[in-house]
């Protein structure tokens, strides 16, 4: 191989090395930023289907799948819900972010119209169920508006929420939702990824202790309400990081293939670096022996 091949190949190298690097600071959520869990809701299997991945639909009739914010979404009618047994991976003790996208279709005269409900269960009785960390839309004097409300319960604060000052959450409309709690910073409420102002109405703002671990979780619960893309992720996500577009974190997941956009691009570039490395090198061989032959 002639000597500006060599140089050529390794200014190539150098270049790909420096872009699979710059690839992570892009600012780009990839599909590992801490997600537990997330549901697309666009279709429904069999029991046999399943196995053992099994989220449970309850109520009669049950939810339906209608159009949703992205694909297809469950649709709850204030009656039915989603139920899903908790399991050591849905368990996160310390930092944890709820959201979802949710069209609300009516408010139910109940405090809680609940979007996600992580809850603790010690019979059968429903009366032995307790909050363990959750999000809710409640009712205000404004029937087309309703608050946003989040909780978390620890093993020394007990029972901590939150709720907007304001009634945020509209009538027919999609709104994207998320509750977070942060060991840092406490209890915070999000709608279209900006932060709303909240009151603590129970506990304090930001609760020591461990999560409790619950044992089943709920979704659309007591609420009136189309749900989508809801996602649980163990860490204390910032804006930037909800999943407010429908951006290369649902194309991912969807294809169940773990490949982030970051690495994504590093590959594409990668190859597309090798295949031009390759061209050149065969244009500086056919000059070499263009010029061989005028020699």
């Amino acid at each position: 191989m002639r000597s500006p091949t060599i140089i050529l190949m390794i200014i190539l190298a150098v270049v790909m090395v420096g872009l699979i690097f710059a690839a992570k600071p892009l600012g780009i959520p990839s599909v590992n930023s801490g997600t537990l869990a997330l549901w697309h809701f666009d279709e429904i299997h069999t029991p046999e289907a399943v196995g053992d991945r099994i989220s449970i639909l309850g109520g009669m009739p049950p939810p339906l799948i209608v159009e949703g914010k992205y694909g297809k979404a469950l649709s709850f009618d204030g009656k039915n819900f989603v139920y899903v047994p908790i399991s050591p991976s849905l368990y996160t003790p310390d930092d944890i972010t709820l959201e979802a996208w949710i069209y609300v279709k009516a408010f139910k005269e109940v405090d809680y119209n609940n979007i996600i409900v992580i809850a603790y269960r010690s019979g059968l009785e429903w009366q032995t169920t307790t909050r363990i960390c959750g999000m809710a839309v409640t009712p205000s004097p404004d029937p087309s508006r309703g608050f946003l409300r989040g909780y978390v319960y620890t093993d020394r604060a007990h029972f901590n929420e939150i709720i907007t000052t304001e009634p945020i959450i509209p009538i027919g409309k999609w709104v994207h939702v998320a509750f977070v709690r942060s060991v840092s910073t406490g209890m915070h409420l999000y709608i279209n990824g900006e932060e709303a102002e909240a009151n603590v109405t129970h506990g304090v703002r930001n609760p020591k202790g461990k999560i409790l671990m619950g044992t089943e979780m709920y979704f659309g619960h007591d609420a009136e309400v189309i749900i989508d893309e809801p996602r649980v992720s163990d860490a204390a996500l910032k804006p930037a990081q909800f999943l407010l577009t429908n951006t290369m974190e649902f194309i991912v997941s969807r294809t169940e293939i773990d490949v982030g956009p970051n690495l994504l691009l590093a590959i594409t570039i990668v190859a597309v670096a090798f295949a031009a490395a390759w061209l050149l090198r065969r244009v500086i061989q056919t000059w070499g022996m263009t010029s061989r032959f005028k020699e």
